[in-house]
C-alpha cells in the first residue's frame, strides 16, 4: 500500500505545493495540469474548501476534480458538456448540460444522474442550501427553474430574453441578468431593476442586500440595498476589457475578463486594482475562491483554450497568525475511495502522534504517523494497495486525545 504524508504548518514558512500555500496574492497558471488539448474550453469552477476543487468543460463531456495537495486533476465523465455547476458539499451537487438537462451527483461527481429539463439551454446555476428550494437555474428564452428536493420546477418567468447569469443567496431572493438588464424574483413576480448601456455577464449577491454585476467594456456596478439602486464603480483597466465572472468573500472579491485580466477588491467592491493580466492571453470566464473565517483560498479562474489559474491560500485575511485550540480528526476525503484518500488532522501543541488504520476485525493494516509533531494542521494521503474492498477505521492518538473514524474502500 502507498502512504504519502503532507504537512501543512500554520506558520507557513515554506510551501510544498508549488506556491499554493502563500501569504502573498499571486496567481499561478496550472493549465498544463489539466488533461486534454488547448481546444478544451473550460466553463466553470468551484472550490469547496482548501482541499478540493472542480472545473467543468463546455467542449468535452467532462468535469475535472482535484485534491489540491496532489496537483493531479482526475477526469470525471458527464452526460454532456457542462455550462455551469455548483457543489453543496463533497458529494452533492448539480450541473447544467449543453443538452438543456440538469444533472445531479451524490458521489463527488463520479456519476451524474438526470434530474430534469426546462427544454431550453441552461446557462447558470446557484444553490441556496435551503431545505425547500435547493437552488435556481436560468437559461435562454427567459428560462428560470427552481431545484427542489422533489425535482425541477419551471417558474415561467415570462421574460423575453436570454438569461446568462443568476445569484440567489436565499430562497425567493433571485437576481438574474438578461442582455443589458438586471431582474429580481421575489418568489412570485419577476421585475426589472436596472438597464445598462452594455451587455451584462455575471452577477453575485453575498446576501439579500449586497450585490455586484460586471459586464462588457469593463463595467462594474454595486448595490447595497438589494438591487433597488446601483452605483457604477471605477475600473482601473484603461483598456476597458470585457468582464465575464465575479466572486466575493465579504470585503474581498475577484473579477475575471478578456486577455487573462483579473481584478481584485479589498473594500467590498468600492475600489478595484489589477491583480494580474499577464499569465495568459486567453479569455477567463469564471472565478471561484474558497473561504472560511480564518482566511481564503485556494481559488480557481478558468476560461477558453484550457486556461486554468490557481490562487494561493491566504491563511489570515488580517495577516494574523492562526492558532489551533483543539485536537481534531477530520473525515477522510473522498469516502468511499479508490485507490487513495486523504486524512486531515490538527493538533494545538507539540505532541507524539500516531495515526493507524485497522480492518473491521481490529487488525492493524497500516501505520501512517508514529512520531512527534509540532502544533499545526496535517494531511496524510493513504493508498489502499493490497487491501480488499470493505470498511476500515483510522485512529488518531495525540497526547491524551484519541478519535476513530470509519472509511470505505471500494474496488
Amino acid at each position: 500500500m502507498k502512504i504519502f504524508i503532507i504537512s501543512i504548518f500554520i506558520l507557513l514558512t515554506f510551501s510544498p505545493f508549488n506556491n499554493l500555500y502563500s501569504q502573498y496574492t499571486s496567481w499561478e497558471n496550472i493549465s498544463n495540469q489539466l488533461p486534454g488539448d488547448s481546444l478544451n474550453n473550460l466553463s466553470d469552477a468551484f472550490v469547496l474548501n482548501r482541499w478540493v476543487g472542480w472545473i467543468s468543460s463546455i467542449s468535452n463531456s467532462e468535469i475535472y476534480r482535484s485534491v489540491f495537495s496532489s496537483g493531479i486533476w482526475e477526469v470525471l465523465q458527464t452526460p454532456s458538456p457542462i455550462t455551469a455547476f455548483h457543489m453543496l458539499d463533497y458529494s452533492y451537487g448539480f450541473a447544467c448540460g449543453t443538452d438543456s438537462a440538469v444533472y445531479k451527483t451524490t458521489d463527488d461527481g463520479e456519476n451524474w444522474i438526470y434530474f430534469g429539463s426546462l427544454g431550453k439551454s441552461i446557462n447558470d446555476i446557484d444553490l441556496t442550501k435551503d431545505f425547500q428550494v435547493l437552488g435556481y437555474i436560468c437559461g435562454d428564452n427567459g428560462a428560470v427553474g427552481s431545484i427542489t428536493d422533489t425535482g425541477l420546477v419551471n417558474l415561467n418567468s415570462g421574460l423575453n430574453t436570454d438569461l446568462s447569469s443568476l445569484s440567489s443567496p436565499l430562497k425567493d431572493r433571485v437576481w438574474l441578468l438578461g442582455d443589458s438588464s438586471i431582474y429580481f424574483y421575489d418568489g412570485s413576480i419577476f421585475a426589472k431593476q436596472l438597464t445598462s448601456t452594455v451587455l451584462l455577464n455575471s452577477i453575485y449577491f453575498l446576501n439579500e442586500l449586497y450585490g455586484w454585476v460586471v459586464g462588457d467594456s469593463g463595467y462594474i456596478t454595486l448595490s447595497t440595498d438589494g438591487g433597488n439602486t446601483w452605483t457604477q464603480k471605477q475600473n482601473p483597466d484603461t483598456l476597458r476589457r470585457n468582464l465575464h465572472g465575479i466572486h466575493m468573500l465579504g470585503n474581498y472579491g475577484w473579477v475575471v475578463g478578456d486577455d487573462g485580466l483579473i481584478l481584485r477588491t479589498t473594500d467590498a467592491g468600492d475600489t478595484w486594482v489589477i491583480d494580474t493580466d499577464w499569465l495568459t492571453p486567453n479569455m477567463l470566464i469564471s472565478v471561484h475562491i474558497g473561504g472560511s473565517s480564518s482566511g481564503f483560498g485556494p481559488g480557481l479562474a478558468v476560461g477558453e483554450n484550457k486556461t486554468a489559474l490557481i490562487y494561493p491560500i491566504v491563511v489570515s485575511i488580517d495577516d494574523e497568525v492562526i492558532t489551533i485550540d483543539d485536537f481534531e480528526l477530520f473525515q477522510n476525503y473522498p469516502n468511499p475511495f479508490n485507490p487513495t484518500t486523504t486524512i486531515k488532522y490538527q493538533i494545538p501543541e507539540l505532541s507524539f502522534v500516531t495515526l493507524k488504520v485497522f480492518d473491521v476485525l481490529g487488525n492493524e493494516v497500516a501505520t501512517l504517523i508514529n512520531e512527534e509533531k509540532p502544533a499545526g494542521e496535517y494531511v496524510v494521503e493513504f493508498g489502499g494497495d493490497g487491501l480488499t474492498s470493505g470498511i476500515y477505521f483510522y485512529q488518531l492518538h495525540a497526547g491524551d486525545y484519541t478519535n476513530t473514524k470509519k472509511m470505505i474502500l471500494l474496488r
